[in-house]
């Protein structure tokens, strides 16, 4: 859990150091969302410019069109994976939310926790899928999903704090907003990146 708190102020002193950069695309991501078709590319494409971020790389705005364009396709298929998803934790949702009884309550609490989940493997399936070999959609969120396995605390506290900004983002409308996407994006690099350096070290560590 120290580890998650980690990556978080690690993700603030990132997003301090490209402030305006960041800023921008985030808004530009925010404004890509009301199309509806450019919202799943955006929110990939934020991904990508993070990961650029972490490897201390230079980006400017051609780079995130550029982003844009490669993780059309890609993203598509993410976003309509996600769109079934969604619908069906939602409709599920609202069907128990105010039945009353302990069964309904234990449902509720069921179908809140993979919800949590799934919203966990969003967060890391971006950054997995840019640097795995294998870029197929099972392969990220198998990857995605032997993190929270091995590392539930980390990976959920991680979570957690994420859907505690997107809240907050919603009720505070353009202060948080303008900065959400590009925090996701740097946590879920970052998480990947330690997750990655952990297994990298104990496989050297057995050898």
């Amino acid at each position: 859990m120290i580890k998650a708190f980690y990556i978080i102020g690690r993700t603030i002193a990132l997003w301090w150091r490209e402030f305006i950069l960041l800023t921008f695309f985030n808004l530009a991501w925010l404004a890509l969302q009301v199309p509806i078709v450019t919202g799943p590319p955006a929110t990939a494409a934020m991904y990508a410019l993070a990961r650029r971020v972490v490897d201390a790389e230079w980006i400017g705005p051609l780079d995130g069109w550029l982003a844009l364009r490669q993780m059309f396709l890609p993203a598509w298929k993410w976003g309509a994976v996600n769109l079934v998803i969604g619908i069906v934790l939602v409709v599920n949702l609202l069907a128990y939310w105010e039945a009353p009884g302990l069964g309904w309550m234990i449902l509720r609490l069921l179908w809140g926790t993979i919800a949590l989940v799934w919203f966990a493997i969003n967060l890391f399936y971006w950054p997995f899928w840019l640097v795995q070999s294998d870029r197929r959609m099972m392969t990220a969120v198998r990857n995605s999903l032997l993190l929270l396995v091995k590392r539930p605390a980390f990976g959920l506290t991680l979570a957690v704090i994420s859907v505690c900004l997107v809240v907050v983002s919603l009720l505070t409308a353009l202060p948080l907003v303008a900065v959400l996407m590009s925090w996701l994006g740097l946590i879920g690099v970052l998480a990947v990146d330690e997750e990655l350096k952990r297994v990298n070290t104990t496989t050297l560590s057995q050898l």
